[in-house]
């Protein structure tokens, strides 16, 4: 039988727990009043925190490197399929400055944008890389 830790009487039921004067003691229901309730922490009944999401690179993505004329590319398959910058940037969820640096040539896309360009404009903008020895 759990006692309480203030009057030393036996607690019949389930013990308060109170902070008094900085601790935490188990008491009764009339001792409880003395001090500032605090929450028991349950450790056992908090789901895990989910991993988080990374996304699974394929080997061959290291070895691919994008085309110098990137930019040439995606500008004429834009305006061929009818496109204007802000329509392809709301397909493929990026802004429009995004798609105007990269048909300027002022940006050149990492690899997810480049794979999301080619899967929409159904081009190809990675190739294998080239090791040039001399």
């Amino acid at each position: 039988m759990l006692r309480c830790e203030v009057c030393g009487n036996p607690v019949y039921g389930s013990a308060n727990t109170v902070q008094i004067d900085g601790s935490t003691l188990h008491v009764c229901p009339s001792c409880s009043r003395l001090g500032k309730p605090v929450r028991q922490k349950t450790e056992g009944n908090r789901p895990p925190l989910p991993k988080p999401l990374t996304p699974k690179l394929d080997k061959i993505t290291d070895e691919l490197e994008l085309k110098e004329d990137y930019h040439k590319i995606i500008k004429q398959t834009r305006e061929k399929l009818g496109l204007s910058q802000e329509a392809l940037g709301r397909k493929i969820n990026e802004k429009p400055s995004v798609i105007k640096l990269l048909e300027s040539g002022k940006l050149k896309p990492d690899n997810v944008l480049a794979r999301k360009l080619e899967h929409f404009l159904k081009v190809q903008l990675l190739v294998p890389a080239v090791d040039e020895e001399l």
